[in-house]
């Protein structure tokens, strides 16, 4: 007996791996279980022999003379009808009854849409938008092709937008980015960028859809105030905000997701748009529950639940059963089941008021006509269902079948296995009646496993079979799904292509027209332009040569003259401040009484006066002629402070007859503040030290290269000096060291000297004396 029960097992376990194979793997198979039998005809009712028609796995017949034929085939296969006068037929096999088809002439039909005006096949795309992709391209290529002249740019944007909307709608996001930019570049709007960067999120371009967003935002500030009215706007704004949000959210930018939702949810709220309060507090909650917020997150959805109740009871339903997978999500497993049971109850009361209204249809999953006008209001309200079609035959996946479902899962993750499989078998009897296949295998699978679990082994057989015919089923219709889709995109390539050739066309035609009138023109006006432009070339490029010298020599020669001047004024600047200083030491003399002493100082002053004065004209004088100057002032100094200091001056041999010139009375002014500022308030006697050293190389004469001259005083220091100085002889000093170095600058500017000037401490002790080098480079 235990050998039985495993090789049923065994059995089991076989057959549900082939089920499951059979959902990827593709079934090929020549046999045919039946012989469709039919007859194609014009639409004036005149058979069409020699007509194509091929089936699955290559199989082939044409129709005779009376327009008959017979082909090999299965129920629910697909098969095309092609010749070369009408437009190629895709039929699906639903019955083995006899078939009629008629087709519509080709060329009638490009003959008819070729005299519709623009606005009729604007509204004929319209409607054929979301019916037939074909139809609806083929007239808006008619809108675009017939009377392209006549065509303003407001009216070609439109038909443009219209067919980004169109491939919008059948998921060809990348085509729908280009007609929509197409149509901006004729004529741009607010809703038209939004719809474009909507394209680039679904696409997966989310940089480019957060800029465009962005983009959106300024052009609706400075234009939708002018031509929207205030509720169109704000639905406008809404989707740019929630759209923007979304973007943020998919490069995993929580914070300015929530805060753009958060501006979207606050206009929402304020223009009482009770929809989008809905939609976004349910976009708030999944987003914050994603981010691991899961209070916040429920807060959210009850609020969504709540505002939910104020549109109806399928917008009700939504909300309550995004809640509930919120909380499935989070092993909430009763608060998930009891929404969903509110949720049946909901549903029941929508079925059975629509049981007493005929009028109004159910789909074919059994979810009811309500869930149909909520998503025609949302799409009117460029707002996007909270629900989305099942992948599989496009069934809401929102129907009692589908939320039985749920509740047994629930049920069953919480070990309440006979309450699960009594939700099971609820779920399956009505995916059954609804013809929901999708929740038919599911639940049968479950079945499956929980019987087999429980040692059910018949019932867990009756399920497994089941499971397996609904996996066959499902397959073929999403094989037959594929087929539609993979035939639709190619449709649609193809009309694009078409329109980007009658687009390449006109531009052609235009640019053509274009080409030949240039031509004519320039054929009548080259000779006399080129001669024109030649002669007023030549005449503008001497002029502008000859103005451009003049500029560039005058600016030079006022900048030389500027320096020179600068330099004259420093001068001038200087010399009256030695001979002031000067007459103060002879002034000294007479007031001690010492006329022999002033004699001799007056004579020594009037020679040094006489020497200044000749040299105060120039900007260079030999080197000799200032080391001469330089003696002369430090005896007249030293005559006076002979108790304050003695003084050397080192003269480097290799600067004997040297010819090197350098600027007159540019060290005076240092050693004057080296015996007036640090020697002269030194309690012992000080010294002085003022040495001419050569530099350069070996090779060429030291004295041509440069020279360094090395002021050197063991006085109080610069900062004691600083310390006991008055404020009249602070801004003496410092007057005095700032000429110098306006000197210099501007000597190394106009004479392209290399003149460098150095203050420092004389030794390693603090405040005793302070050195100062000054360097001159001959260049």
């Amino acid at each position: 007996m235990k050998h039985i029960i495993t090789l049923l097992f065994l059995l089991f376990t076989f057959q549900i791996a082939v089920a499951q194979n059979k959902e990827f793997a593709t079934p090929r198979t020549a046999e045919t279980n039946m012989v469709l039998q039919g007859r194609v005809l014009s639409e004036s009712g005149v058979p069409i022999s020699g007509v194509n028609i091929e089936g699955k796995m290559g199989r082939y017949t044409t129709t005779d003379a009376r327009g008959t034929f017979s082909l090999p085939a299965n129920m629910g296969e697909e098969i095309v009808i092609k010749g070369l006068n009408f437009e190629t037929v895709y039929y699906r096999i639903t019955s083995n009854e006899r078939i009629e088809i008629r087709v519509q002439s080709d060329k009638q039909d490009q003959k008819n849409r070729s005299s519709v005006p623009y606005q009729v096949a604007m509204d004929s795309a319209q409607i054929f938008l979301k019916k037939d992709a074909q139809k609806s391209a083929d007239f808006l290529i008619a809108a675009l092709s017939n009377n392209p002249k006549s065509l303003s740019k407001t009216q070609e944007s439109a038909a443009y937008e219209k067919l980004g909307d169109l491939y919008s709608f059948n998921k060809q996001y990348d085509l729908a980015i280009a007609n929509y930019t197409q149509a901006e570049e004729l004529k741009s709007s607010l809703a038209l960028v939004i719809k474009k960067a909507d394209m680039l999120r679904l696409n997966g371009n989310y940089q480019e859809a957060i800029a465009a967003y962005l983009a959106a935002d300024v052009y609706g500030t400075n234009r939708s105030k002018k031509n929207l009215s205030s509720g169109a706007s704000s639905t406008l704004k809404i989707k740019r905000l929630t759209g923007l949000a979304a973007a943020y959210a998919k490069t995993n930018d929580s914070e300015k997701a929530l805060q753009t939702y958060q501006q979207a949810l606050q206009l929402a709220q304020n223009a009482s748009l009770n929809i989008q309060v809905t939609s976004i507090n349910s976009k708030i909650a999944a987003l914050l529950n994603e981010i691991g917020q899961v209070d916040k997150a429920e807060a959210y959805y009850n609020r969504a639940i709540q505002e939910s109740k104020k549109e109806g009871r399928t917008a009700n339903v939504v909300a309550q059963s995004q809640t509930a997978d919120f909380y499935r999500s989070n092993s909430q497993f009763d608060k998930e089941i009891a929404l969903r049971k509110n949720n049946i109850e909901i549903l029941d009361e929508i079925k059975s008021d629509e049981a007493k209204a005929p009028q109004k249809n159910t789909n074919k999953a059994g979810v009811l006509n309500e869930v149909a006008i909520a998503e025609d209001v949302m799409e009117e309200r460029a707002i996007k269902p909270a629900y989305e079609p099942s992948p599989s035959n496009g069934i809401p996946r929102l129907s009692k079948q589908k939320e039985q479902l749920n509740i047994a899962e629930a049920l069953e993750s919480q070990n309440k296995i006979k309450e699960a499989i009594t939700y099971y078998e609820s779920s399956l009897d009505e995916a059954i009646k609804n013809n929901d296949l999708e929740v038919k295998k599911d639940a049968a699978k479950s079945l499956y496993e929980l019987n087999k679990k429980a040692g059910n082994t018949k019932t867990a057989l009756a399920y497994n079979e089941l499971y397996i015919n609904t996996v066959d089923a499902l397959y073929l219709e999403k094989e037959h799904e594929l087929e539609e889709s993979s035939r639709k995109t190619k449709e649609l390539v193809s009309k694009q292509t078409r329109i980007l050739t009658l687009e390449k066309d006109r531009e052609l035609t235009e640019n053509k027209i274009a080409l030949i009138n240039t031509e004519r023109e320039l054929t009548q006006q080259m000779n006399q332009r080129q001669r024109w432009i030649i002669y007023s070339l030549v005449g503008l490029s001497l002029l502008l040569l000859t103005l451009a010298y003049v500029m560039y020599r005058n600016n030079k020669q006022q900048k030389i003259n500027n320096h020179l001047l600068a330099l004259k004024s420093l001068r001038s600047q200087m010399n009256p401040h030695f001979i002031f200083n000067a007459l103060n030491s002879v002034n000294n003399y007479i007031a001690q009484n010492d006329e022999r002493a002033a004699n001799k100082y007056l004579a020594d002053f009037s020679k040094l006066m006489r020497s200044v004065l000749e040299n105060s004209e120039l900007d260079f004088i030999p080197l000799e002629k200032e080391i001469d100057l330089l003696g002369l002032y430090l005896k007249l100094e030293h005559e006076r402070f002979k108790d304050k200091f003695d003084f050397t001056l080192e003269i480097d041999p290799s600067l004997k007859n040297t010819k090197m010139q350098v600027p007159p009375m540019l060290l005076q002014p240092i050693i004057e503040n080296a015996v007036w500022h640090g020697l002269r308030y030194k309690k012992e006697k000080g010294f002085l030290n003022v040495a001419f050293t050569s530099t350069g190389s070996a090779r060429s004469s030291k004295a041509e290269q440069g020279i360094t001259v090395t002021i050197t005083d063991n006085g109080i220091g610069r900062e004691k000096s600083k310390a006991i100085k008055t404020a009249h002889q602070k801004k003496r000093d410092s007057k005095g060291l700032g000429n110098i170095n306006n000197r210099v600058a501007l000597l190394n500017e106009l004479h392209d000297c290399k003149i460098h000037l150095e203050v420092k401490d004389a030794g390693l002790i603090p405040d005793v004396g302070t050195e100062v080098v000054v360097s001159i480079q001959k260049t």
